[in-house]
């Protein structure tokens, strides 16, 4: 059986979906502060908006941001409907290319796996993943200055990565701009309270780097 954030409305499994009512789209929703992932932060909305959508029964976003699949109603005809897709990216800044031919037959093929598709009410799962990286990125600069204990390690990891899921999630209409800053700050704010002397400087510098990985970093 598939987790919440594979199911669809009636709990029916991936390849036991009609590939007819089926759209999927190329989009641009991956994480920049993570490559290889796919934006939480970016992406519940627009889900949200499609699955508000009379027309769409469900839709997903695969782990890397990459795509969306749009599970339409029986009575929409999914050529049509996908104009709704575009027209909700494109609120956002976005642009949505719906696969065709061999590029779709492949992403069917992924979709039906089941595996790494997140509805909208699941992405948070993302930004999850999104705040551990960001805090193992932080703390590997630190380190790569400054010998740490494993004990004060963990504690920072722990710290950094619910500082930044806080951000991310509970924040969310929060702009780009001033999240960098929020999460610098809490960052600075919480390496404090462990971090001493040659320690945070090592941190402070790390931190005016940004969140973002830098040349050399993944």
């Amino acid at each position: 059986m598939l987790s919440a954030c594979c199911a669809s409305p009636n709990d029916a499994k991936h390849h036991e979906l009609s590939p007819e009512q089926l759209s999927l789209f190329k989009v641009p929703l991956g994480c920049e502060a993570a490559g290889g992932l796919g934006c939480g932060v970016k992406a519940k909305p627009i889900l949200q908006a499609l699955a508000r959508e009379p027309a769409v029964a469900q839709a997903w976003l695969n782990h890397s941001g990459t795509m969306i699949a749009v599970l339409w109603r029986e009575s929409v005809v999914p050529k049509v409907g996908g104009e709704y897709v575009r027209s909700i990216l494109a609120e956002q800044g976005l642009a949505a290319r719906e696969l065709t031919g061999a590029a779709r037959e492949s992403a069917l093929r992924e979709f039906s796996s089941g595996a790494d598709w997140y509805r909208g009410d699941a992405v948070d799962r993302l930004s999850t993943e999104e705040a551990g990286i960001i805090a193992t990125r932080l703390v590997r600069r630190v380190t790569a200055k400054v010998p740490l204990a494993d004990g004060t390690i963990e504690t920072l990891l722990a710290a950094f990565a619910e500082m930044c899921r806080h951000q991310l999630i509970d924040r969310p209409l929060t702009s780009a701009r001033l999240r960098r800053k929020l999460i610098a700050n809490e960052i600075l704010k919480v390496g404090r309270q462990h971090l001493h002397g040659v320690a945070f400087k090592a941190l402070q510098e790390a931190v005016a780097l940004g969140h973002r990985p830098v040349k050399g970093e993944q």
